[in-house]
């Protein structure tokens, strides 16, 4: 690979890293013609650049800019504006000789934090002499920088500015490329590297997320055992999972688990090969999904299981009964009188009946067993291998929403209509008919209004 080709990978790969690896969703490299002088008189043009997160017309400008002489000066790295080894100029204060300005397209609103037009310029330097620069913008937190938080971006600017200048009078081998890949991400990702079994190298970050000394990582045998037993599966056998990425539980050295990224290359260490294996602690982002899949079956009013979840699961129900030829019971359920509560009492009253009649069901099943609320004031149980059983379930059910009113709406009755139907081997009915049957039975008692307890 010749010098700008491999020039052009590099700050592809930084824009790369810096977008997926760290808060900021923009990120634009550029390599100077000349080194730049931090002085208002000092100029130097961009030879070529890399772009992450640009709208079709940001780039674009970006494009006509660097094509038509793309002249930068140096007054944009002023003293007053340095925080570490990086400058962050207020949208207030930047010199009038900085161009092309790319104005965020988001709105940020806290009002100590990120603004549309503000700059975080990171020099890409070797020697003291500036020969690039890493520009970003849209941090996804809305934060202003701090000295803490650009130090990863600083390091990978570091590792960069010394690939480009390298890149610009030779060919780097592959063996250097790779390892190259590996030192950028060091600053914000754990680094491993295995050969003939065992753990050869590891950086701080690594010691930081498994919890083990440096030492204890290397000894560990097998090298793959921080991961937890039921993630393993990809590493038995000979122990070599392939490159990609895999998205795993790994035990750190005090009992606790952890999620973790892990990105695998191969790599040649010394004349052989090794996998290189990245470690990017995901647990926050793990944990949200797992907060919004919760959201997503639970009903807000009442913290029950929602319709969404029946429909996606009763199949599941169903097939399983079918294979073990077990029975189990759909209930319907509605609340008689409750029209009477939102009426008289409000609806912000007839959220609170709702959300304690919920509860009170929810302690009148097994732990096995499925609460939904199906819309309104009908509610939907599901209860696995219960047949005739369920007589039992619906006497001690009216009882608990009978005393339940007399405690808390002495003055408006309130009860339960139920309906249920049953799946058996035998008739093998199908979702559908066993609703159809449970609804049309609560509806006969409800007519009837029958209320034994």
């Amino acid at each position: 690979m010749r010098g700008p080709e491999r020039v052009r990978e590099i700050l592809e790969e930084l824009v790369e890293g810096v977008v997926e690896e760290t808060p900021y969703q923009r990120a634009l490299a550029t390599l100077y013609t000349s080194p730049l002088q931090p002085s208002e008189r000092s100029e130097t043009r961009v030879l070529t650049y890399a772009a992450r997160g640009l709208v079709p017309e940001d780039e674009m400008k970006v494009r006509l800019f660097v094509s038509q002489g793309g002249i930068v000066r140096g007054a944009k790295f002023h003293p007053s504006f340095r925080l570490g080894d990086s400058y962050y100029i207020p949208e207030n204060k930047i010199p009038p000789t900085v161009y092309p300005l790319i104005r965020s397209r988001r709105r940020f609103v806290h009002s100590d934090g990120w603004r549309a037009d503000d700059l975080l310029l990171v020099p890409l330097r070797v020697k003291g002499r500036i020969i690039g620069q890493l520009s970003v913008d849209d941090p996804y937190d809305g934060a202003r920088p701090t000295r803490e938080s650009v130090r990863g971006l600083e390091a990978l600017a570091a590792i960069t500015a010394i690939a480009l200048e390298e890149a610009r009078v030779l060919e780097l081998v592959k063996e250097r490329y790779q390892f190259f890949q590996f030192l950028a991400e060091n600053a914000i990702s754990g680094v491993l590297i295995v050969q003939d079994g065992r753990f050869r190298y590891a950086n701080d970050r690594a010691v930081e997320l498994l919890g083990y000394s440096r030492d204890e990582i290397l000894a560990m045998t097998p090298w793959w055992q921080f991961i937890h037993p039921e993630e393993r599966a990809p590493f038995f056998g000979d122990g070599r999972p392939g490159s990609g990425d895999l998205e795993v539980r790994a035990v750190r050295r005090d009992g606790g688990t952890i999620w973790l990224k892990i990105r695998i290359h191969d790599m040649v260490l010394r004349g052989r090969p090794a996998l290189a294996l990245q470690l990017f602690d995901i647990s926050d982002r793990v944990q949200t999904e797992e907060l919004l899949k919760e959201r997503a079956i639970r009903d807000p009013l009442t913290g029950l299981l929602n319709r969404h979840y029946f429909d996606e699961a009763i199949q599941t129900e169903l097939r399983r009964s079918q294979r073990y030829k077990r029975p189990f019971t759909i209930v319907m359920a509605d609340l008689a009188g409750f029209k009477r509560v939102n009426d008289r009492l409000g609806h912000q009253e007839g959220d609170r009946v709702l959300r304690e009649v919920a509860q009170v069901i929810q302690a009148q099943v097994r732990q096995s067993d499925w609460v939904i609320r199906y819309g309104g004031d009908e509610f939907l149980l599901v209860l696995p291998e219960t047949g005739s059983q369920v007589e039992t379930l619906a006497r001690r059910l009216k009882k608990a929403i009978t005393e339940w009113a007399s405690a808390n709406l002495p003055e408006l009755p309130l009860g339960i209509d139920l309906g249920w139907a049953t799946w058996d081997p035998i008739t093998a009915p199908s979702i559908a008919e066993l609703l159809r049957t449970a609804d049309a039975r609560m509806y006969e008692e409800k007519r009837g209004g029958e209320r034994h307890v």
